[in-house]
């Protein structure tokens, strides 16, 4: 049963057209289920019938909706998942005021397909038959119902439910495959208790698939749970996938923190929201503009949030027109972009517009901003332009798949697809290095390449003794920017095409020389001459500073530029020499070794007349640029 294509068909009409009933005539079950519906005789629960077609390859699912005005809420949260609609209308009564407001909220919700059934054709004659016929094409006409069959039917006397199921088929056959992000997404609308299994939720799956034993995540909220047991169609399953009807048993899930309009999901794949960006349609029968603020009900997949609108481009919207808008939420959904969306009134209640989200996890946008309009546009194209939309919010955060995948709500096998041809024309930059592949935008990484040149210069123009800036250093400030693998790749690429240098723990702008003042340049020649003059006696620093009658800074600084041009070595704390005591130490070093298999440091102390600390020093360093290498208490040539 579960490799079976479902299509559900979302009923939707005025209240007393016989919807529930005609349900019935067509699978032999009451849609109602609950003793208020039966004493009442209206639905007030969205009702999940399957309709038994043994010769056919798919398995149609009746979802039947409330026609009362007070809970066209729950019509909504039904028809949100359908795949076609079957629109109701009583023969006697003709279209309505439900009608109306059912097929608005139909379209708002992008539904593509239908069949319009007319109820009750019992208790008319075959002239009202066609009048209400030729009612009906009128008001179907540019619509995605124009060319529907309008079938007259009784579920008293069966008369046309034949008809309406081999047309049902012909329906079923013409829904396409549904589009499948490969987040395992499911809008809960029921939640109820079995004996026996305990807390069970049930929604139609938007996307993904959901196996036994997975762990799941209730959004907003983020309570998790473990599935223990899978339904379809009354048949327990090992797993159930996009389009399906289904009901999970949840482990260690209490009913009473579960409600219609939460979402189950795979854990950490929605991000709850406050904000949602989107393109709204204003119904022409809403019959008034539009205020910016205006506070009002967003339906959103199985959910009824409390929100206001901020109108981004103009200051009121008018009657079937459409523009960008900004909900602000009174409590957290959760979304991905292409979802529909319906908003009604807050009061009297009345539906008003809806369409399409761009973006479900969005910041707080400035009103008449033309860029913010220009990237929410993007947002409404092709994949590529979403792709380059949503790293250009990014900034200079380079985002991975799973990451964007959140933001676009596509496969990721999609999205690096987009992102190869994306790198193939440049516009787009891969960040390796990481446990999963990063992407940043051309733009951003060309601002981090400028940035991190600029940081350089900045630092050498405050400190023109040093001809470089401590790696260390700019790390740290381009980390405010970025993460650690993007440094590296930015600085990279810069020492690759030749406009810096790395040297030791430092970088540098290539043919950069120090600015300093004659003062200066005067006191590091006398420094400079000092060292050299005093060979492998080298002076103490701190006594050479006190001699120089500069402060520890001033010193500092001279001898870091002395150093950086290699003037000077330093071969320990303690211990610098001049570049020619370095040379000649070399020599007599290669010397010895090219007599002896080879060199202790008291050998070197007595050959050069120095101090153990000086010889010491001397032997290290040469090990440390690979001249020689210690071998327990001597050392030979590597």
């Amino acid at each position: 049963m579960t490799d079976i294509e479902h299509v559900i068909i979302g009923t939707a009409g005025h209240i007393d057209h016989g919807k529930t009933l005609l349900v019935k005539a067509l699978t032999g079950i009451d849609a109602d289920t609950l003793a208020e519906e039966k004493r009442r005789g209206i639905t007030i629960e969205l009702g999940f019938v399957f309709l038994d077609t043994p010769d056919y390859d798919k398995q149609i699912v009746f979802i039947d909706v409330p026609g009362h005005e007070k809970l066209i809420k729950t019509m909504v949260a039904g028809a949100s998942n359908i795949d076609a609609a079957l629109l109701v209308i009583a023969a006697d009564e003709g279209i309505s005021l439900q009608t109306r407001e059912h097929f608005d909220i139909l379209r708002l919700l992008g539904v593509k397909r239908g069949i319009v059934a007319l109820t009750k054709s019992d208790l008319v004659t075959e002239d009202r038959i066609l009048e209400v016929t030729g009612q009906t094409k009128n008001f179907l006409k540019d619509s995605f119902l124009e060319n529907a069959p309008i079938i007259p039917v009784s579920a008293v006397d069966g008369n046309g439910i034949d008809d309406l199921k081999k047309a049902m088929m012909v329906l079923g056959d013409e829904v396409g495959t549904r589009h499948d992000s490969g987040i395992f997404r499911m809008p809960v609308d029921r939640v109820f208790t079995m004996r026996g299994f305990g807390t069970v939720i049930a929604g139609t799956i938007l996307s993904g698939q959901v196996e036994n034993g997975d762990r799941i995540e209730i959004f907003p909220e983020g309570i998790t749970g473990k599935v223990r047991g899978i339904q379809v169609h009354h048949r327990k399953v090992a797993r159930s996938v996009l389009g399906k009807r289904t009901a999970l048993n949840l482990q260690d899930v209490k009913k009473e923190v579960l409600k219609r309009g939460q979402c189950a999901g795979e854990p950490g794949s929605l991000s709850p929201t406050y904000r949602l960006d989107v393109n709204l349609r204003l119904l022409k029968s809403y019959g008034k503009k539009l205020k910016n603020r205006t506070r009002i009900r967003l339906h959103v997949g199985t959910t009824e949030i409390i929100s206001r609108l901020v109108l981004l481009e103009e200051d009121f919207l008018h009657p079937g027109q459409e523009a960008l808008v900004q909900f602000v939420l009174e409590s957290p959904t959760v979304a991905l972009p292409g979802d529909r969306f319906v908003i009604r009134t807050f009061s009297p209640l009345m539906t008003m517009g809806g369409g399409e989200i761009l973006d479900s996890t969005p910041e707080k946008h400035k009103r008449f901003d033309a860029k913010t309009v220009e990237g929410l546009q993007r947002l409404g194209g092709d994949l590529t332009e979403r792709i380059y939309q949503v790293l250009l919010d990014a900034k200079t955060r380079p985002m991975s798949l799973s990451e964007m995948r959140k933001k676009i709500g596509e496969k990721e096998v999609a999205l690096e697809d987009a992102l190869h041809h994306s790198e193939e024309s440049k516009k787009v930059i891969k960040i390796t290095g990481h446990k999963d592949a990063k992407y940043l935008h051309a733009n951003f990484y060309e601002e981090l390449e400028k940035k991190s040149k600029s940081t350089i210069m900045d630092y050498l123009d405050k400190n023109p003794h040093r001809l470089a800036m401590p790696y260390e250093e700019l790390r740290s400030k381009i980390l405010e920017l970025t993460d650690s693998m993007t440094f590296r790749a930015v600085i990279g690429d810069l020492v690759e095409i030749g406009f810096l240098k790395r040297k030791n723990s430092d970088v540098s702008l290539v043919g950069y020389e120090s600015k300093l003042k004659p003062r200066d340049q005067e006191i590091l020649q006398r420094i400079e001459q000092d060292f050299q003059r005093m060979g492998f006696a080298s002076p103490i620093e701190e006594e050479l500073r006190q001699k120089m009658g500069l402060n520890t800074k001033e010193f500092k600084n001279l001898m870091y530029n002395l150093l950086e041009r290699g003037v000077l070595v330093r071969l320990s704390d303690k211990v610098v020499y001049h570049r020619d005591a370095i040379e000649k130490a070399r020599r007599i070093v290669l010397q010895y070794l090219a007599k002896y298999p080879s060199i202790t440091v008291a050998e070197l102390r007595d050959i050069l007349q120095l101090s153990r600390k000086y010889a010491t020093a001397i032997l290290e360093y040469f090990d440390n640029i690979g001249l020689t290498k210690r071998d327990k208490d001597v050392h030979i040539l590597r």
